[in-house]
C-alpha cells in the first residue's frame, strides 16, 4: 500500500520528502492535543513542515510521517500513528479533495460513486438544527457539535461511496481560508472525506494571510495549555506561502479500511509502542 502511494505521486511529479519529528512549537487544532518532549513538540500532522518546505521551494510535496496525538486511544485511534500529506500549488480544496478520493481509491481497492454534501445539508438530513445548539451539561456549543457529529452524522456518511463532507463553517476553519457558500453563508474551504462512518482526511484551500494565522493560532493557545507558538512556521508563512491546497490521510485508518479490519490496531505493527 506504501508502494502504491509511492507510485501515484511519482507518477505526477510530486515530491516526496521527509519532515522532522521534533518542532519547536505545536500544532494547534481544534480538540487536538499535542505531546511535549524535552521542551519541544512532537507533531500532531506534518503540516507546518510540509508548509514551511511549500513557501521555501514552490513546488508540490508529500510525505508519509509519524504524528502523534495525547490521549487518543480507540478502535481508530492511537496516541502515535502514520499520516500521509501532501500540498499542491494553484490547487482549490475541490480539485484535491477528487485527487484524495483517488489515493483513497489507490490505498483501498474499494470502488464506489463520489457523493459531495455540505455539513449544513449532512444536519439537515439527519435532522437536526446545528443553529438551535447550545452549551449544555458543561460543555461548550463546539463540543456538544462535535460530540452530534460524531454521534449523529458521521455514522451515516460514505456508506457503500465516497462522502466528501465540505464547506464547514467558518468557526471550524482550522487553517483553511475563508468564503461564501450558495446561500451567503460565511463556510470554511475545508472539506473531509468518509468511507463506511469513518473520517479518513482533512483537507483545505490553505490560508496564506499570514497574520491571520497567527491571529487564529495565538486564539487557540487558551485551549492548549503548555503550547507554545511554532515561530518557525509562523516565520516561513510571513515569508509568503502560495495559493495552494493541503490534505492529510489517516494512513492507517485506510489500510484497516482497505484489509476489512475494525481496530487500528490490527494494522500497527507495533500498536503499544
Amino acid at each position: 500500500m506504501v508502494d502504491r502511494v509511492r507510485r501515484f505521486f511519482a507518477a505526477r511529479g510530486v515530491l516526496e520528502v521527509d519532515t522532522p519529528v521534533l518542532q519547536p512549537g505545536a500544532n494547534l487544532d481544534h480538540g487536538v492535543m499535542p505531546m511535549q518532549v524535552g521542551g519541544r513538540f512532537l507533531p500532531t500532522s506534518p503540516e507546518h513542515a510540509l508548509k514551511r518546505l511549500v513557501a521555501a521551494l514552490h513546488c508540490d510535496v508529500w510525505t508519509l510521517a509519524p504524528a502523534f496525538r495525547a490521549g487518543e486511544r480507540g478502535t481508530r485511534h492511537r496516541p502515535e500513528f502514520r499520516m500521509l500529506e501532501w500540498y499542491r500549488i494553484g490547487w482549490d480544496d475541490a480539485a484535491i479533495a477528487a485527487e484524495t478520493v483517488e489515493v483513497l481509491r489507490c490505498i483501498t481497492d474499494l470502488p464506489g460513486e463520489v457523493q459531495r454534501l455540505s455539513w449544513h445539508d449532512a444536519w439537515a438530513a439527519a435532522g437536526i438544527d446545528p443553529d438551535a445548539v447550545g452549551p449544555a451539561d458543561g460543555f461548550s456549543r463546539e463540543e456538544r457539535l462535535d460530540l452530534l457529529l460524531t454521534e449523529r452524522i458521521e455514522p451515516m456518511l460514505g456508506r457503500g461511496r465516497w462522502t466528501v463532507l465540505c464547506d464547514y463553517p467558518a468557526s471550524g476553519a482550522a487553517q483553511a481560508r475563508i468564503r461564501r457558500d450558495a446561500q451567503g453563508r460565511a463556510v470554511a474551504a475545508r472539506f473531509e472525506v468518509y468511507r463506511d462512518g469513518i473520517e479518513l482526511a482533512n483537507g483545505y484551500h490553505e490560508l496564506t494571510d499570514a497574520g491571520e494565522l497567527r491571529a487564529r493560532h495565538e486564539a487557540e493557545l487558551a485551549a492548549h495549555p503548555g503550547c507554545v507558538l511554532d515561530q518557525r512556521f509562523h516565520a516561513a508563512m510571513a515569508e509568503g506561502l502560495p495559493d495552494c491546497a493541503g490534505v492529510a490521510v489517516g494512513f492507517d485508518r485506510a489500510v484497516m479500511l482497505g484489509l476489512g479490519r475494525s481496530d487500528i490496531g490490527e494494522v500497527i505493527a507495533f500498536p503499544d509502542g
